[in-house]
């Protein structure tokens, strides 16, 4: 699916092949990203063509979207006399590209700007760059198929997506034709939809130090995320509520309705890059923050690079007395199966409180009755104050978990179940832990209900015992709590 051909001045040709990564950063592999568009990869492999054969004077890039084999591109690649180019089906899906070295070199981050799904939008955008003709060259023979609404990675996701990249393209290409300063405009990411995309954005921002971007679309209701967690990134706001989970504004609509939200103003001096393009994020083994690292412009080649290799960027703890033990839990996650078994929690909350625990519940009220207390938290400043307040958090896979790991480094247990922890999770330490089953279904994919047994909770919970178990380990580990 990942493939290239690099010709050099001397009539070397060299092709290569890559798959996506699954976490041992082999040569051969590309690092598995679920926030880009095909167009990202499309710039990874001209990377890599430029890193085997230093000298290449043309990049031959086949289309990401498309299973070629680097023997169909170099036969093909006989048709083409002059580069640039763009090879297409007989209704114009562009099958790949060929690019002169320079073009590359000068419009790398240019290149995201390609759809890849029309290949006259692209001879467009690519005629501007490079300030010249580009041959269109169709196989009259081939028609590429439709594209099916999704598959297992769901790296295909239908017309709207393909909607969304050619909206993009045509918008960067209205600002090249209408702004004599193109050149120099700022990059901004499109991902505005939810607030941990946003608190992994600015996480992962922190670690690309020279990407493609300078600015990001944000959400005006996650404002309160970005004070507390900026990243290398300025904002632009985004005055419309978040996108709904239930699927009642579809992406395509929320993307027109961004656009005529944030005006002439951002588009005429911007290029807006849409990220998360489709496959589910926990196809690959990578964190999210990693996963976005890739987006941003980092090309991941070495697991040096990822979170789980890295020493935590915070760790804190309260300076409090020992007893009694003061635990924070939130058990309500994005979809219904993230959230924590109700059954559990009460054999969970009983256990704890028979031990001379207290327990504070986020945005649970109707826990009360078990002798907890429940807060709301529904602001970052809030949620800080309250678990400085405790000893341990313990949170389900969700804003809270993340926002308490990540950004205060506080000691915490992540409750995993129908999502994978390694997507989400923090370096394992003495101050944190992730605990999940092992049911050969995780992760499912599915959000209200269990796709086998259709219950609206997620057998994949550990089960009571093993959690009050590792609260206590925790709790021994770092106060020196004893029973």
């Amino acid at each position: 699916m990942l493939a290239g051909v690099a010709v050099a001045p001397s009539g070397r040709v060299e092709r290569l092949s890559f798959t996506f990564g699954t976490g041992a950063f082999r040569e051969n592999e590309i690092f598995d990203s679920a926030n880009c568009p095909p167009s990202r990869y499309l710039v990874e492999v001209g990377r890599r063509l430029i890193a085997a054969v230093p000298d290449c004077e043309t990049l031959v890039i086949g289309n990401p979207l498309l299973p070629l084999s680097v023997t169909e591109i170099a036969d093909w690649l006989k048709m083409v006399t002059s580069a640039p180019a763009i090879v297409t089906d007989a209704k114009k899906f562009p099958l790949f590209y060929v690019l002169p070295r320079q073009l590359f070199d000068r419009f790398e981050r240019f290149l995201l700007l390609l759809c890849t799904v029309d290949a006259v939008a692209d001879e467009r955008l690519l005629t501007l760059l490079a300030e010249q003709t580009v041959a269109r060259v169709a196989l009259p023979g081939l028609t590429i198929g439709k594209f099916p609404n999704a598959t297992p990675t769901n790296w295909f996701q239908g017309e709207a997506r393909q909607q969304m990249l050619k909206i993009l393209c045509m918008c960067a290409i209205n600002t090249i034709e209408h702004n004599p300063g193109w050149r120099t405009l700022p990059f901004a990411t499109y991902q505005p939809y939810h607030a941990g995309s946003v608190l992994f954005l600015n996480l992962a921002s922190q670690q690309v130090a020279n990407g493609f971007f300078d600015e990001q679309i944000v959400c005006w209701s996650y404002r309160d995320i970005y004070r507390s967690c900026p990243g290398r990134l300025a904002p632009i706001w985004l005055r419309l509520p978040w996108l709904p989970r239930d699927n009642s504004v579809g992406e395509l609509e929320y993307l027109v309705r961004s656009l005529e939200r944030l005006g002439e103003e951002v588009l005429d001096n911007h290029f807006l890059v849409f990220m998360r393009y489709s496959r589910v994020y926990s196809v690959p083994p990578f964190h999210l923050i990693d996963q976005l690292k890739f987006a941003l412009g980092d090309s991941m080649i070495d697991q040096a690079r990822t979170i789980h290799s890295l020493a935590p960027t915070a760790s804190e703890r309260p300076i409090l007395p020992a007893r009694p033990l003061k635990l924070l839990f939130h058990l309500s996650g994005g979809w219904k199966l993230k959230s924590y078994k109700d059954s559990y929690t009460t054999a969970v909350f009983m256990a704890l409180r028979s031990l001379g625990c207290e327990i504070t519940v986020i945005d649970r009220p109707d826990l009360q009755n078990l002798g907890v207390t429940s807060v709301t938290s529904d602001d970052t400043a809030l949620l800080t104050a309250t678990v400085r307040r405790h000893h341990i958090f313990i949170g389900v896979d969700s804003f809270p978990h993340h926002f308490v790991r990540h950004v205060l480094g506080w000691p915490s247990i992540g409750l995993f179940a129908n999502t994978k922890p390694c997507n989400s999770d923090a370096k394992a330490a003495p101050d944190y832990r992730a605990l999940a089953g092992s049911l050969p279904c995780n992760p499912c994919g599915a959000n209200s209900q269990c796709p086998l047994l259709g219950r609206e909770d997620c057998a994949n919970f550990v089960e009571p015992a093993r959690l009050v178990s590792a609260i206590l380990d925790m709790a021994h580990d770092l106060y020196d709590f004893t029973l």
